[in-house]
């Protein structure tokens, strides 16, 4: 169980290297692209962007997904012409439906524009965004096959290049006076960029991908594995996107900026605690009281940083806005109170990770699409009634109700479930350290801030030794894993120090 913990712990530090560059550098890019474009222009782009995003789901019908659970397979087994063959079948499945789709997205943009969403400054952008939806989906999916290999430093590689490339570029763009659609210009580029150094990683390192024989394989398997991803891909997207989309549809424009303001904000921190790429290879490769152990475990863990994270978010909501976008954002608060409590679920997104690399992706596919329906429902009607308040409340509403069914599920059909004490005692916590942020002055200073922060961690923290959420067995269990992950990333240095090298 611990040798799993630290193969774990190593991919999980390039993991969170790749999510602390791609959070950390969105979020600056995001503050620079507000302030850059304002309200109106901001939602322009987020707009845009939105129906790429929707569009790259068609795009893609779960062939990453299904990349990286039969190459992981294949890679397990030890048989590299089987791993061969299924990537170079997925891989022309890709290509094919990437190039379909990009040109429609292209074609559609003015009837979008002028007829769907009634705003001719889309026009332009949309255009843009087929080039993106391509370089974007080629790019996913060699993402994808590296984590098949479950080596998570090029993925890391290529936000880190993609992140610094539209930082540089994006704002050129703007500052030439392209606006939105320099704005898009400037990430096709990166993603350009980026695309062809990863290429150029797999091609290095794993030549044997690209030629060579191929066996036949069972495809109806995968075609069975691709179709209940194909239905879960498309409303997971539907999920995401559909109340921005609606937002464009029957408010302002500005507001889907507001919106996607306090959005951002959210899944930038959701985000370095959550760890399901990592993890849907390995609970591939293993079975029984091992899973069931390796998922409490990182419950657990997910569970500690969630729920404290999730209430101080809340709690200062208002400064963050106004010190990242400027007091002309102050619509984007309100979202961001009620989408935080995302944070709170985030540990419950394991279950659909648990179902996939199970080979039983009906149960999240089918419960993902009633989910999408529902939030497509509660979007509609309050969204009308409660403008951008409708559409966060919409969107934790429909979130709260997969997760929770997924949990109930993953006990009755793969017997994996949570311990309780793994949600009450952080949530008993947390409510402690917002009972003493509540009550301390509101910080008037970034630095004062910062300080309320660190107090307010130590209080949960020494809460939760009061209540035994955390236990001395989790300090040794860490920092035996930690200690031997230490040993092992400094020989991993030694024989693989450089990037180039083969990581095999």
């Amino acid at each position: 169980m611990v040798q799993l913990a630290r193969k774990v712990l190593k991919n999980s530090i390039y993991n969170s290297s790749r999510v602390i560059v791609s959070g950390v550098g969105g979020l600056i890019f995001t503050i620079l692209l507000a302030r850059l474009l304002h309200p109106e222009l901001f939602g322009v782009y987020h707009l845009a962007l939105a129906v790429a995003f929707l569009l790259l789901t068609f795009a893609d019908l779960g062939i990453n997904g299904t990349v990286v659970r039969y190459v992981s397979y294949a890679l397990g087994k030890k048989d590299e012409t089987l791993a061969r063959s299924y990537f170079v079948y997925l891989g022309k499945f890709k290509f094919l439906l990437t190039i379909i789709f990009s040109l429609s997205l292209a074609v559609l943009a003015d009837p979008l524009a002028f007829h769907v969403f009634h705003k001719p400054a889309l026009f332009l952008p949309l255009g843009i965004v087929a080039i993106f939806l391509f370089l974007w989906s080629l790019l996913d999916f060699i993402d994808y096959t590296f984590t098949a290999f479950q080596e998570f430093k090029y993925p890391t590689l290529r936000h880190l290049i993609y992140e610094c490339a539209r930082l540089a570029l994006v704002p050129l763009f703007i500052f030439l006076g392209f606006s939105v659609c320099g704005a898009l210009i400037g990430l096709c580029l990166s993603l350009l960029l980026a695309l062809f150094v990863l290429f150029y990683f797999l091609r290095k390192n794993h030549p044997f991908l690209l030629k060579g024989e191929t066996v036949r394989i069972d495809r109806k398997r995968i075609l069975r594995f691709l179709g209940y991803l194909t239905f879960g891909s498309i409303a997971g997207v539907v999920f995401a996107y559909v109340d921005s989309i609606m937002l464009g549809m029957f408010m302002a424009v500005e507001y889907v900026g507001f919106y996607r303001a306090g959005y951002n904000i959210v899944f930038a921190f959701a985000g370095l605690i959550t760890i399901t790429n990592v993890l849907f290879p390995v609970f591939t490769q293993i079975e029984g009281a091992e899973l069931g152990n390796a998922f409490k475990k990182v419950f657990k863990y997910s569970s500690l940083l969630a729920l404290p994270g999730a209430f101080g978010l809340i709690f200062m909501a208002e400064p963050i806005i106004k010190v990242m976008y400027g007091e002309e954002y102050l619509p984007a608060v309100l979202p961001l109170c009620v989408l935080s409590l995302l944070i709170v679920a985030a540990p419950l997104n394991f279950f659909g990770v648990l179902f996939n690399a199970k080979e039983k992706p009906e149960y999240p596919a089918r419960l993902i699409i009633v989910s999408s329906v529902l939030n497509v429902l509660l979007n509609y009607f309050l969204i009308l009634r409660f403008g951008i308040m409708g559409a966060a409340i919409a969107t934790v509403i429909s979130r709260y109700f997969n997760f929770i069914a997924l949990g109930i599920l993953s006990k009755k059909v793969l017997g994996v479930s949570p311990d309780l004490d793994s949600i009450y005692k952080p949530l008993f916590s947390s409510l402690v350290m917002l009972g003493f942020l509540y009550f301390i002055p509101h910080p008037t200073t970034i630095l004062f801030g910062i300080g309320e922060i660190i107090i307010a961690a130590i209080i949960y923290i020494s809460v939760m030794f009061l209540i035994r959420g955390i236990e001395k067995e989790d300090i040794k269990y860490l920092s035996a894993i930690v200690g031997q992950q230490e040993r092992l990333i400094k020989a991993y240095n030694t024989m693989y120090g450089k990037l180039g090298r083969d990581g095999k």
